[in-house]
């Protein structure tokens, strides 16, 4: 496909998808792709909220290829029902930008049955994923957003299942689990070179943060005050323009090798295993597993 954007007809320039695209972070990362002149479809729940934003980002950056599509990553159905209406678009994918995310302060099951953080952060972001991929171009990004918190927690022996919820444990654990299941993917995305990297944004001013008060006050103990949310944008930036896969963002320069997290291979390939059960089931017909 041709994925040159200034000389192909714009109903054939592959689009860059932005999950959560009207939260703090989400929208500074669709302004950039926007003032970069990039076809942006902006994948988020609100509706209202995201065409408002579309036409806001179309006036203020110039950029008429700006959509929206209805996302919530609360069940595989309506991952599904996204995707299909993305495929209905007839557009090739250049990169998908994984930064919708949540972190609830109490338990609730999925329609699916599984813990709401997991099945948002981490099982529903991996169909989407894996669905979309064969609608991407050669060469496209698919990129996963992790966090420092992965580093307090290990993944017990019945995840995805969650048997003592907490707040924080079962974010970590949702990020960990994306952050272990991306090497998977880098490998078997390699075959279309399709590179696949996560970003760290940081412990950075952010909606999530700002509704938890807890989270507020570590954070002003530890790093006070805390850096804008456009210092958390530069990872994602440099994993869109970068030919790397199989990496881990950080800040202006960092970048590690996402293998590195990975402690211990039978837990490692028991994610894989079970994840992989788990998607096939949900996958559409037409997508690669």
């Amino acid at each position: 496909m041709n994925t040159d954007n200034h000389t192909s007809p714009e109903s054939a320039r592959a689009l860059y998808v932005v999950t959560g695209a009207t939260d703090n972070m989400g929208s500074l990362i669709a302004r950039r792709l926007a003032e970069q002149g990039k076809p942006l479809l902006l994948a988020c729940r609100n509706m209202d909220k995201a065409q408002h934003f579309a036409d806001k980002l179309k006036t203020t950056t110039r950029n008429s290829d700006i959509q929206c599509l209805q996302l919530d990553l609360g069940s595989f159905d309506q991952v599904n029902d996204f995707v299909a209406r993305l495929k209905a678009l007839g557009r090739p994918v250049a990169a998908l930008v994984n930064n919708a995310g949540t972190l609830p302060r109490h338990s609730r099951l999925s329609p699916d049955g599984y813990e709401h953080t997991i099945q948002v952060n981490f099982l529903s972001t991996v169909l989407l994923s894996m669905a979309v991929y064969p609608l991407m171009t050669e060469g496209g990004r698919i990129i996963l957003s992790t966090s420092i918190s992965r580093r307090l927690v290990s993944l017990p022996y019945e995840f995805p299942a969650v048997s003592h919820f907490t707040q924080i444990g079962a974010y970590a654990q949702s990020k960990l689990a994306l952050t272990l299941f991306s090497i998977y993917m880098s490998t078997v995305m390699k075959t279309r070179r399709v590179n696949v990297n996560c970003v760290n944004p940081g412990v950075i001013k952010t909606g999530v943060l700002a509704l938890h008060r807890w989270l507020d006050r570590a954070a002003d103990y530890f790093v006070n005050p805390l850096p804008d949310p456009e210092a958390g944008v530069i990872p994602t930036l440099r994993a869109l323009e970068s030919n790397d896969t199989g990496f881990i963002f950080e800040g202006r320069d960092k970048q590690t090798k996402t293998s590195t997290v990975l402690k211990n291979r039978d837990v490692f390939i028991k994610l894989c295993n079970d994840t992989m059960r788990i998607i096939k089931k949900h996958l559409p017909a037409d997508a690669e597993a």
